[in-house]
């Protein structure tokens, strides 16, 4: 038994003389579809051909697709020469690529290639990149030009539409190459052309960054970094992590004010801006030789599978209480320190009545007793009395002692403090200031 995978290109006559040497020599030719230009050859030379184009039928999407032509292609050609014919190269093919993964002895006749054909024919040169339709989403942004070949139904031309919208905006320039024609279309419109073939194809052609529909997040660590150059703004230049590190502080502030407001337009900026001001502060550990962008990325992506161990891993989590200490035994094994010193790693940034809340949660957790509810409940009774009474010297101490009991007693009740009293403080301001309304 032997296999071939030949490559048929794109137009009438694209076929080379080794690749139709190698079908006329073949016992069988599998075809993947007679929908293409090279077709008549094998009626010229009277060679029979067995298409692919009823798996097409019963698959039901493009992985399937792709894992029953390949699994029937091969089960052809046991026991036989057999030769498997596509249009375009055999590396533009994705069952091509998933029978030379699990075939290494395969032979190969490549053709001439889809992506060459549509930019030869649009007369494109330079540097650029390519991917087929089918595994559009999988696209990493990038700023070039971009050539998306195998866009053969409407279909797929609209799921290809709704991937790289995301990625340059719906007004983004194309050209789109089918039967050796070529159109001018904005992105929203590729979806709605006449015609497509297996030769259709799609090159976006970005504007030049400052005019981009769109931006991406590699976008925003460009923007970052020309700012903090050699010709970049003064202002970002001189900064450092302490002096922006109360920007970050009233960035997450803004963005659970819009939160709260239920405003979308001014959480999709508030967003935004916490977004920059991690890409900042990671420029500016970059420029010092501290870290890099991939290793945050790489870090947190790697604390969530390894936080998660109840989704990726064999632990057990049936709902929200589970899963939290799933996650907090985890953390505490990453970071080697045992459940009191869990306490002492509350930030100390914290606001303070939030920092209480910690601080009591966990010390609670490591073993620290805090009484019931009885108890908690004089405590309070007994330092508000000694809070009238006391000296001055004595208030600040008194006051402390008394905000963390309530802050105890209202955790045990199974309040959060920190939202009871934003809340309580808004509905006064609400009420006083409605006077002037």
């Amino acid at each position: 038994m032997s296999l071939t995978l030949v490559g048929l290109g794109v137009k009438a006559g694209d076929i080379s003389l080794e690749a139709l040497s190698a079908v006329q020599a073949a016992e069988k030719v599998i075809l993947k579809t007679d929908m293409t230009a090279n077709y008549p050859i094998f009626e010229q030379y009277g060679i029979t051909v067995t298409t692919m184009d009823h798996v097409y039928q019963r698959s039901r999407n493009f992985d399937t697709l792709c894992r029953n032509v390949a699994a029937e292609v091969f089960s052809a050609s046991k026991g036989c020469n057999a030769v498997y014919c596509v249009d375009g190269s055999v590396l533009e093919d994705n069952a091509c690529k998933l029978i030379l993964q699990k075939h290494r002895d395969v032979k190969v006749i490549s053709g001439v290639s889809k992506v060459s054909s549509c930019m030869e024919g649009l007369g494109i040169a330079g540097s650029y990149s390519a991917v087929s339709a089918y595994d559009v989403h999988t696209l990493e942004p990038n700023g070039g030009l971009l050539c998306v070949y195998d866009m053969d139904s409407s279909y797929l031309a609209g799921e290809v539409k709704l991937r790289l919208m995301d990625i340059y905006g719906d007004e983004c320039p194309c050209l789109l190459f089918c039967g050796g024609e070529k159109y001018s279309v904005a992105l929203y419109e590729i979806d709605r052309m006449e015609r497509y073939d297996y030769t259709t194809a799609l090159v976006v052609t970005p504007n030049s960054f400052l005019n981009k529909n769109a931006y991406t997040f590699n976008d925003l660590c460009t923007l970052i970094t020309m700012l903090r150059g050699e010709n970049g703004c003064p202002w970002d230049r001189a900064q450092t992590h302490e002096s922006i590190r109360i920007n970050a502080i009233e960035e997450v502030y803004e963005l659970v004010d819009a939160i709260d407001r239920c405003d979308d337009e001014r959480l999709t900026e508030e967003i935004g801006d916490c977004l920059m001001q991690a890409v900042f502060h990671t420029q500016l550990a970059e420029d010092r030789g501290a870290l890099t962008q991939g290793e945050v990325l790489t870090g947190v992506c790697k604390k969530l599978i390894s936080r998660h161990t109840h989704i990726f891993f064999g632990d057990k989590a049936s709902d929200e209480a589970q899963a939290l200490d799933v996650w907090e035994k985890n953390k505490q094994k990453e970071h080697g320190y045992s459940l009191k010193g869990a306490v002492r790693d509350v930030p100390s940034c914290f606001p303070a009545l939030l920092r209480t809340e910690k601080v009591i949660k966990r010390a609670s957790k490591a073993g620290w007793e805090t009484g019931d509810k009885e108890s908690a409940e004089q405590e309070i009774n007994r330092l508000c009395g000694e809070l009238i009474s006391c000296e001055e010297g004595e208030v600040m101490r008194v006051l402390g002692d008394l905000l963390f009991a309530c802050v105890n007693l209202g955790r045990m009740r199974g309040g959060e403090c920190e939202i009871a009293l934003k809340d309580k403080t808004e509905q006064f301001v609400k009420e006083f200031a409605g006077d002037e309304e």
